[in-house]
């Protein structure tokens, strides 16, 4: 165990990995990012004010997630932290599964949320939250929020436009966060 976390110091040490600290939850340099996202969740939806309320709330709540994780700035090396039983949480599974709460206690009507996942059950497995509108099954335009894949600075794209990741919807997921 010690030559274990002789190595991982080692690691972070030449990855230059640090923790990552959000002192600022929310400051006006996040407005240009709030109002990309709250223009694509408009685009779905038709409702502004909750376009920019969901918008606000994922980018906020992303980097309190990732606070509470302790994140270090390279997502694999969470992983192999996590996984190693160095860290408790921050993988991407629990990001869904810890944003996702906060979002349903806002009570969004002209939205729906599915747990999107990519290649399941290999090494590169990824999760995220997808948003529909309201009574779309239309995943593949569906809006990812992936706080995971930038250490807590939230990823969004559209499903289809994700140039690393092939998500389908994951039922499984679904059950689990009572989204079905």
């Amino acid at each position: 165990m010690r030559i274990i976390s002789i190595l991982f110091a080692i690691t972070l040490i030449f990855t230059n990995c640090t923790t990552i600290h959000y002192k600022n939850l929310y400051t006006t340099a996040d407005n240009p990012k709030i109002n990309r996202l709250s223009s694509m969740l408009y685009q779905l939806s038709g409702n502004s004010y909750e376009s920019k309320e969901l918008a606000t709330l994922a980018i906020t709540q992303s980097k309190v997630l990732a606070n509470r994780y302790k994140v270090v700035s390279l997502p694999w090396m969470q992983n192999l932290l996590v996984n190693t039983g160095f860290k408790q949480r921050g993988l991407c599974y629990q990001y869904v599964e810890d944003l996702m709460p906060a979002i349903k206690e806002r009570g969004f009507t002209s939205f729906d949320f599915k747990w999107g996942q990519a290649n399941a059950n290999k090494l590169n497995e990824h999760n995220v939250i997808v948003v529909l509108k309201k009574g779309s099954n239309d995943f593949d335009n569906g809006i990812i929020l992936d706080a995971w894949r930038h250490s807590g600075d939230l990823y969004f794209t559209k499903v289809k436009d994700d140039p690393k990741y092939h998500f389908v919807d994951s039922k499984e997921g679904d059950r689990r966060l009572g989204l079905e």
